[in-house]
């Protein structure tokens, strides 16, 4: 179906009061009871009850325009207190039937056998039927200029339901309240709970397989934004073409540079390995020696390999006095690392460098 304003207006009235009624949706159904001064009680059911606001807690409806006597309008304005009731299956036949055109002077309570209650003083009559009630005052009477209908505003006094229909957070189960919801003017549903969603926030907006966009689009993801403008490379047929160079030359350099540099740093570490190795040799043959003095840090000892044996000792006789096997001299440091001293036939004192202790 395709329909244009002109088509619309030519609808017949029933057939097009349903139809644009049931564009919005399903609505909840609600009776609406008021009094006049006189103490004549009225209940009409209504599909348009909105929320308007939490502070101060306010609801709304709309009433159709002031063409005919509407009794719950006057009520309302001659008192200034009406009550909303939820309605649900146990009794959704009597409550639309209150619906219907009634006198003045009758009450859709006795005609559509429904309870008329009163409750903490509240002037207003509320529906003894129904588990979830809800007691205004009039604040505003607002006109739809569009329509010639009216927004009637009211702010809550008074609320009276089961515990058992509030959920922790604060919102009425209305599954379980067994509510009624209306499409058009008379096709009634039952409410059904399908999900509970966390609240809203763009920080954990989900992706929801969004469609890709095109590739001439810059669009960062992260940042929800158009960001061409940016960055470092042109992003239009109209910037400068990106040219790929040939890099085989430069990587060539660059790989022999680097093999260079690694090498001479594995040489370094095979140095500093080997001496390493040396040292720990030259302590441990030194401390497995034989003798029996406290060795002096910085004087020279020589060591020897006793004839026809693997044995070795340390003594401060100096190698060109006499005819012994000599293995080598050193001396001890302040840290108790053992090194070796060379050219000990020359008196001289130097020793191997060690810096590894």
């Amino acid at each position: 179906m395709q329909a244009k304003k002109e088509d619309i207006q030519n609808w017949e009235s029933g057939y097009r009061i349903k139809l644009i009624n049931s564009l919005s949706g399903y609505k909840g159904v609600h009776l609406i009871g008021t009094k006049n001064k006189h103490g004549q009680s009225n209940l009409g059911l209504f599909n348009s009850v909105v929320h308007i606001s939490a502070e101060p807690p306010c609801i709304g409806f709309i009433m159709r325009p002031l063409t005919v006597t509407r009794h719950t309008y006057e009520n309302i304005i001659e008192t200034e207190y009406f009550t909303i009731n939820h309605v649900h299956n146990s009794f959704l036949e009597r409550a639309h039937y209150t619906s219907a055109k009634f006198y003045l002077e009758e009450s859709e309570f006795d005609l559509c056998n429904l309870t008329e209650e009163y409750k903490n003083n509240f002037q207003a009559p509320f529906v003894g039927e129904s588990t979830i009630q809800v007691g205004l005052k009039f604040v505003e009477d607002i006109e739809i200029k569009a329509s010639g209908c009216r927004l009637i505003v009211g702010e809550v006094q008074l609320i009276n339901t089961s515990d058992t229909y509030i959920q922790e957070d604060g919102q009425i189960d209305l599954e379980k309240a067994q509510d009624i919801s209306v499409t058009g003017l008379n096709q009634y549903s039952s409410v059904r709970k399908l999900t509970h969603l966390p609240l809203a926030k763009r920080d954990d907006l989900p992706s929801f397989n969004k469609k890709k966009r095109p590739d001439n689009v810059v669009f960062d993801e992260k940042s929800r934004s158009y960001n061409a403008s940016i960055l470092p490379y042109g992003t239009n047929i109209g910037a400068p073409a990106i040219v790929s160079n040939d890099l085989s030359t430069w990587k060539n350099r660059g790989i022999t540079g680097f093999n260079h540099v690694l090498k001479s740093k594995i040489d370094d570490i095979k140095d500093e390995y080997n001496k390493l190795v040396k040292a720990f040799e030259t302590n441990e043959m030194l401390y497995n020696a034989k003798y029996e003095f406290e060795p002096i840090i910085g004087e020279v000892y020589h060591l020897y390999q006793k004839e026809n044996s693997n044995e070795q000792f340390l003594s401060i006789i100096p190698p060109f006095t006499w005819k012994k096997k000599h293995i080598g001299s050193y001396s001890l440091s302040s840290s108790k690392v053992w090194k070796e001293i060379k050219n000990i036939n020359q008196g001289s004192k130097e020793t191997l460098p060690v810096n590894i202790f």
